[in-house]
């Protein structure tokens, strides 16, 4: 039996990944925006978790600041972290091109429908990638702040489309995984076992894709109503990914323990 890792030897894996620096960045910069969300709104002092925070108004007034810059250069750290993440998606378009990633021939007409859905997903991920590397280095002012303004709407559009497919692939998987589960339930106890590991994980990145959805939809519909929507629904996406990341990187060091 493999021993578990340590959680300084796991968190030091992940934050040598920039995906593990990104999450963990992510976590901290949301949750500056919500101390930051509850500090700037006016709050009823009945709710105990707000007046944990609100009740020294001088304290949260002088740090206040601090914590604007930060998310703010937070943010633009991470979007640097993530340059050329393009690749990530055309990695996954290759393998639909090359064959790994293929349908058999008794595949129903809906699962042949989803896995062209994959293929455009992956095209989407490719053109999101690059309008947010193109409103960075238009943000950092290596190229014109002007490609910013243009790149960043449709990099949002792009992104939401990008959720909402994730969203169709991941409940078809969850249903088809519920399936699977039914028909092997009575006779076959260790791969019933290994199927509800996987379908907690998918419904794991079902709630996180439906972070994503919350917070980026507050971008693609152009809502203003309040600033907790992005600094909550980022803040909890940043935590199930980090969550995810977690497990991957724990079972990957006992694989080779």
């Amino acid at each position: 039996m493999h021993t578990p890792p340590s959680n300084v030897e796991i968190l030091r894996r992940l934050l040598v990944h920039s995906d593990g620096r990104d999450k963990t960045l992510k976590i901290i910069q949301y949750f500056g925006k919500i101390i930051l969300w509850i500090h700037d709104r006016k709050v009823s002092k009945v709710n105990p978790v707000i007046f944990l925070f609100y009740r020294n108004k001088y304290f949260l007034s002088r740090v206040s600041p601090r914590l604007k810059a930060m998310t703010s250069q937070f943010s633009t750290t991470r979007k640097i972290i993530r340059l050329a993440h393009f690749l990530e998606p055309y990695s996954d378009l290759r393998e639909y091109y090359t064959g790994a990633r293929k349908i058999s021939r008794s595949s129903t007409s809906y699962e042949i429908f989803v896995h062209y859905l994959g293929v455009i997903n992956a095209i989407v991920g490719i053109m999101n990638d690059i309008f947010d590397d193109l409103y960075c280095l238009g943000k950092i002012e290596i190229l014109d702040k002007s490609v910013a303004k243009w790149a960043e709407p449709i990099a949002i559009k792009l992104w939401f489309f990008s959720i909402c497919l994730d969203i169709h692939e991941i409940v078809f998987k969850i249903l088809q995984m519920n399936k699977k589960i039914v028909k092997i339930e009575k006779a076959n106890s260790e791969e019933l076992e290994k199927c509800q590991h996987r379908l907690y994980w998918l419904k794991v990145s079902l709630a996180k894709i439906f972070m994503d959805f919350l917070f980026c939809g507050y971008d693609f519909f152009e809502y203003t109503f309040s600033d907790g929507v992005q600094a909550v629904s980022g803040f909890l996406a940043g935590i199930l990914s980090f969550y995810k990341l977690w497990e991957k990187e724990t079972q990957r060091i006992m694989s080779f323990s």
